[in-house]
């Protein structure tokens, strides 16, 4: 991983492979400096004078509320461009909120510019963060190369061109941590606060682990190295597949249904075959129709007609849940001892028949408390 500090202005650009940073006066130079490091990931450190910052209490039940959309517009009174204009990123951590913002024509800028190295960007940072992060109620000043920057805390920190100014809104129990600071800047501490506030320590570039990660990273995730979906294609794709597993569900149960009743049609017309040509017959679901032919031509009742017949009515029978006790075929007639639930269950089985082109005729009913008996003659 290499880490890119801009400059300001036209100035100097500083490069780092995790140590210290190296010097080119140019980008044409930096250019040449890069081609030993072609393709790798790069995190680049954009001045933080072109960022404006917020820090503001909230707590997490008003955060919620706001929502993604609504925490942009905190800034809108601390910018002159319209926030549509701007990229704006924040965090939000023990009931405080962090909130930056950079204008997105710079960032454009800074990517048609940085589009000439023969390194992959992976990441823009604000460059407080290439300061240590502070202890509670300190702060950390560091002049690199005539440039000061400040860190406040983990998420807020800028470039100070008039540090006594800067100093006359800090807290009276402020901690300094401060290092390679001029004369001029020096007097400017010493005058604002006392020796036991002051802590000088030697300043090494420590690089931010997880970088492309990091909340302010404000480079465009069409730029990142992973392609990301959009939010509304993550919905669109939730939508899709909650749809799926409905349809699924539906098809299944649906399938379970018929299912269930394929399997009771098919006992029924084994518990038939069973009962007119008797229990020692192996009988399963598949040969059921071959052992009707074979049984049809053994009772010398195995002509077509009556084979035909018998098959258009038994589908029938098992709808209405009637059973068939005695069956024999004489004349082209077939004739059924019926047994059903009530005569007018014969009845409407004789009806159902003749509407479906059948000449069929009803006989004598005998009726009791569980049941009637009947012979229908079916043509």
């Amino acid at each position: 991983m290499l880490y890119l500090w801009m400059p300001e202005t036209n100035g100097t650009w500083y490069w780092s492979a995790g140590e210290n940073w190296l010097q080119a006066d140019s980008l044409e130079q930096l250019i040449q400096d890069l081609q030993a490091h072609s393709g790798k990931e790069t995190v680049v450190y954009f001045p933080s004078r072109h960022a404006q910052m917020l820090q503001q209490a909230m707590t997490k039940v008003h955060y919620k509320q706001l929502g993604q959309e609504g925490i942009k517009y905190l800034l809108e009174e601390f910018v002159s461009l319209p926030i549509d204009q701007m990229k704006v990123v924040h965090h939000f951590q023990q009931d405080q909120v962090s909130i930056l913002g950079v204008a997105q024509s710079s960032i454009e800028t800074w990517q048609h510019a940085l589009s000439l190295l023969p390194v992959q960007i992976s990441a823009f940072l604000p460059d407080f963060l290439i300061l240590p992060e502070p202890a509670q109620h300190e702060v950390v000043l560091v002049n690199l190369y005539d440039q000061l920057l400040v860190r406040e805390n983990a998420w807020l920190g800028n470039s100070v061109d008039d540090l006594g100014l800067f100093l006359e809104f800090q807290p009276a129990e402020t901690q300094f941590k401060f290092a390679n600071l001029n004369a001029a800047q020096m007097d400017s501490l010493a005058t604002a606060s006392s020796k036991d506030q002051r802590t000088e320590f030697s300043y090494q570039f420590q690089p931010l682990l997880k970088a492309k990660q990091h909340p302010f990273n404000v480079l465009p995730k069409s730029k990142h190295a992973e392609t990301q979906w959009s939010g509304y294609w993550k919905a669109a794709a939730a939508v899709l597949l909650a749809v799926i597993v409905v349809q699924l569900g539906y098809d299944a149960l649906r399938w379970s249904k018929l299912k269930k009743v394929a399997d009771q049609t098919a006992a029924q017309a084994i518990d038939q075959y069973k009962y007119w040509f008797g229990e020692n017959i192996r009988v399963t679901e598949q040969n059921i129709k071959s052992q009707f032919e074979s049984q049809l031509r053994i009772s010398q009742l195995g002509d077509t007609q009556a084979l035909s017949l018998l098959s258009r009515v038994g589908p029938i029978l098992m709808q209405k849940q009637i059973v068939a006790q005695q069956v024999s075929y004489e004349a082209s007639t077939l004739a059924m001892s019926l047994k059903a639930k009530s005569a007018e269950d014969l009845q409407g089985l004789t009806q159902q028949l003749n509407q479906q082109g059948f000449q069929a005729e009803l006989g004598n009913v005998q009726a009791d408390s569980v049941g009637a008996i009947g012979v229908v003659k079916v043509k």
